[in-house]
């Protein structure tokens, strides 16, 4: 028991039904002026001395740099490697921080529900003036809720009111369950978020390198065309060619100039590609540390189709879903249970001129719904939905695991197949512009065959570097598929 010893005052008194005039007198004078459409006044800020006011439509300070996309983001430059950009992009990629912070919000609300099974405690201090008895409750999202009964009279009280739960039939340990399950597939959608992105950054990495090989592809044709262009030259100036073979060769050479610069126009686009996926400022000037490389596959299938079992952060999450919603149906099936709660007040209560007076009660609250239309049978009915629906959930994600898993493998075992094709394809034709280029510098063949074999050398190293570029994507989607970042 609290007690508290209050001394009737006269001053007090006095004030607090000025106070309560003032009220009464706002209260009727604001209806009328909103009638007469008077706006109501609008405090003007206190001016900081040496400050001026801006002209209209003229921008706030640094508005330029807080609008900006990459006024919040690092800048990357040097060397960087893929398993590098990876940890960046952990580290400052939105979808990522987006993840954690619903997680951390998933957390906070786990507590907020933990927090209902304790004993809550309020402090309620009541000032009332009158000319009738009436009654006071405490402030609105305040508990527990305590109510007072005044006096028409003025009078001051001071409450303590003490509330825990007893017996809630386990509606709160379920709400507690559920929420921390709730939690549970927040975290792990963490994790999808963090193997999506490093998928994402793996992919753009990986375009950036083609994308480079590619340009190398094309300043090697440009060099190529330009010495059949001086072969031709010199044939003609010596007679022993014609224009038109002339022509033709800095026709050529003009296409593969043009082709070099798209090549190199594709590539600035994938690094600005995989500088959003990191979540770096788009201005970053970072090379590629890493290069195309060839990788025998590891594992197999059924490893494979293991491990997503266990780290599919997919999977994870949908299992927690299914906790969570069997634990709303104990939730449920707990609000038709009675409800006990324990209860302790103290007040000390000073009317005008009468003695104060100071006290404190202990108790049990016990309800029951005897009667609420079906609303509690129907939400029971609700969470059995739920469950189910999350079951389904749960299934579903099954078979997308393993449909990924199965496809990541197809594609890894198609990429392999291509790389070594493509592998004996480029050799055969580096050889058949070798014998053509000799041929053609020692005037025993003609300018057709060597535009020929150019030809299909370039586009023996584009399958190449195409095919090694499809290996390293499809062995970085089955990482994504057994949820390994």
């Amino acid at each position: 028991m609290i007690t508290a010893s209050l001394v009737p005052n006269p001053v007090l008194f006095s004030t607090i039904r000025s106070l309560a005039g003032a009220l009464l007198v706002t209260l009727a004078i604001m209806p009328a002026a909103k009638a007469q459409g008077v706006p109501p006044a609008k405090p003007t800020p206190p001016e900081t001395p040496g400050s001026a006011s801006a002209p209209a439509g003229s921008p706030a300070p640094n508005a330029s740099l807080a609008s900006s996309p990459d006024a919040d983001r690092p800048q990357e430059n040097g060397p960087l490697s893929v398993q590098q950009a990876i940890q960046l992009g952990l580290r400052f990629n939105p979808a990522v921080r987006a993840a954690q912070a619903a997680a951390g919000a998933a957390h906070d609300k786990t507590r907020a529900v933990n927090a209902m099974r304790m004993p809550q405690l309020s402090i309620n201090t009541y000032l009332s003036t009158g000319n009738m008895p009436g009654g006071l409750s405490t402030a609105p999202d305040v508990t527990p809720v305590n109510r007072l009964t005044v006096p028409g009279k003025s009078s001051v009280d001071q409450n303590l009111m003490l509330m825990a739960p007893l017996y809630t039939g386990g509606r709160l340990e379920s709400l507690v369950h559920a929420a921390s399950q709730e939690e549970r597939a927040a975290l792990a959608y963490v994790g999808v978020r963090q193997v999506s992105t490093a998928l994402a950054i793996r992919d753009a990495y990986y375009r950036a390198l083609l994308a480079d090989a590619l340009v190398q592809v094309a300043r090697t044709r440009v060099q190529a065309d330009a010495e059949m262009v001086r072969n031709a030259q010199a044939l003609f100036e010596s007679g022993k060619g014609i224009h038109a073979q002339l022509a033709r060769a800095e026709a050529e050479a003009a296409d593969a100039q043009q082709a070099l610069t798209r090549e190199q126009n594709n590539r600035d686009k994938t690094l600005l590609d995989l500088s959003a996926a990191m979540g770096v400022r788009l201005d970053s000037k970072f090379t590629l540390a890493d290069k195309l490389a060839y990788a025998a596959p590891f594992g197999d299938l059924n490893s494979s189709l293991s491990a997503a079992e266990r780290n599919r952060p997919e999977l994870i999450a949908a299992r927690a879903r299914v906790e969570a919603a069997k634990a709303g149906i104990g939730a449920a099936e707990g609000s038709l249970c009675p409800q006990v709660y324990g209860a302790a007040m103290a007040d000390a209560f000073a009317p005008e001129q009468m003695d104060r007076s100071t006290g404190g009660t202990v108790g049990a609250i016990i309800s029951f719904p005897l009667f609420d239309a079906g609303q509690r049978r129907a939400e029971v009915g609700q969470a059995k939905a739920l469950r189910e629906s999350a079951s389904d959930d749960l299934q579903e994600a099954d078979l997308e695991v393993a449909k990924d898993v199965r496809q990541a493998w197809l594609d890894i075992d198609t990429a392999d197949q291509n790389y070594h094709t493509a592998q004996t394809a480029l050799e055969a034709a580096q050889e058949a512009y070798n014998v053509t280029a000799l041929r053609v510098e020692n005037q025993k063949g003609i300018q057709v065959e060597l535009l020929d074999a150019i030809t299909a050398l370039t586009q023996a190293q584009t399958n190449l570097d195409q095919a090694l570029y499809d290996h390293s994507i499809a062995a970085a989607r089955l990482q994504r598929a057994v949820g390994e970042i």
